[in-house]
This record gives structure tokens, sequence and C-alpha cells, in this order.
């Protein structure tokens, strides 16, 4: 009796081992075929439609755009704050002749920076490509405060772009002027943008401006996040 349980054990064991053998070599093909092509898929063609149905939907709200122009570095600082706090693209304006350290030599007064502050016919060239704004609802325009105003370079651009019907949030640093006659600089160049208030910061504050930059933004509806 024993033996013949033994022998249909064996058997049995025979037959379960032939039939998962069939099923194993299923198994690994699909081990093979599908995990490797088919996850990959799920994980990326959700992101790819979320791009590509976000873009269009972002052009047509428009974008924010930080711009400015920066010779010692204490307006980038700031720029590169409100691009952090908004989300909005950030480019440079650079001039085509570089400013040296001899050029901003405010003491003398005919240092490159003092002689285009006092020729109201200096403009002087902007490097690089032309920008295309069209897409962009928001500027942000930053700028040094040169002698209570605007740098020429800074009117060289508002001579070149038309900025009517766009919202624009200008801010600059000084040493102690003012940001109301640079703004005014802005209206009248601009009588058909949407002018807001300006933000002034202390050179040496430029640093520590998160708080100064998050209050006048809350305060001109500059606050929103274009990245989100």
């Amino acid at each position: 009796m024993r033996k013949r349980i033994t022998a249909l054990f064996i058997a049995a064991a025979m037959l379960f081992s032939v039939s998962a053998c069939g099923n194993g070599n299923q198994n690994n093909e699909g081990t093979q075929s599908e995990p490797e092509q088919a996850e990959p898929v799920k994980e990326e063609r959700p992101e790819d439609t979320i791009q590509a149905d976000a873009e269009p939907e972002r052009a047509a709200e428009g974008k924010g755009l930080v711009i400015y122009f920066s010779c010692t570095g204490n307006t980038e600082v700031l720029a590169e704050e409100i691009a952090a706090q908004t989300g909005a693209e950030l480019v440079r304006i650079l001039p085509k002749e570089p400013y040296s350290e001899e050029d901003l030599n405010y003491h003398e007064d005919d240092c490159r920076a003092n002689m285009e502050q006092n020729d109201d016919a200096a403009r002087p060239a902007i490097a690089g490509d032309a920008l295309d704004l069209g897409e962009y609802d928001t500027l942000y325009l930053g700028f040094p405060i040169w002698w209570g105003k605007l740098p020429k370079i800074m009117l060289t651009f508002l001579d070149t772009y038309d900025l009517s019907g766009k919202t624009v949030l200008p801010f600059c640093t000084s040493g102690g002027s003012g940001i109301e006659a640079a703004v005014s600089e802005i209206l009248g160049e601009e009588p058909d943008a949407n002018v807001k208030e300006g933000l002034r910061v202390s050179g040496s504050d430029s640093a520590d401006c998160a708080d100064a930059v998050a209050k006048w933004l809350e305060a001109n509806g500059g606050n929103e996040d274009e990245s989100d």
C-alpha cells in the first residue's frame, strides 16, 4: 500500500513538472518583452501629454519675463530673486560695448556713464539677437539708477520694443535715488503699457531682498508662479 501511494505521488509530481515547464517558457517571454517595453510607456506618456497640453495653455495665458541690465551684479541678484518667486524667465540686457570700471567711475565727469547720462540722444547698442516678446504679458524690468534716471541703454531697449498692452513692473537698485523718475521715463516711452509701481532696493541690500520682493509682487499682482 505504501509503495502504491509513493508511485502515485511520483506520477503526480512528474505531471506537475511538465505542466510548469510549459507555462514557464510563456512567462519568460512575457517578462522579457512586456515589462521592459510597457512600463516605460506608462511612465513617459502621461508626462509627454501634460507637457504637450500645458504649453499652448501657458502661451495663451501669457508668461512673465524678467529682463534686466546690471553692471556690478546688484540688480542681477534682485532680478534672480524676482524670477525665483514668480517662475518667470530671465534675460539679461548686455551692452554691445561692455562697461569697464573706468566707464563707471562716476566721480569723473568724462567717464562713459556720465557722458551718456548727460547726452539726451545717447542710445548704447544692445548685444545679441532681438527678443521675441509676443508671448509675454508681464515684463519685470530691472536696472540700476544712474544719476536719478534710467541708464541710457534702457532707453535703447524701450525704443526697440513696443510694450503696448503689456504689464510692466519696474525694479531697481540704487545707492540713494528713488525709482520714481525712472518709472516716469518708462511711462513716457510706453504710454500704452500698464506700468505698475516700482520696487527700489538699496544695492547693498540686494542679497536680502526676498521679503521686499514678495510684498511688492503681492501689491502689484505679479506673484503668480508661471511654472505651475
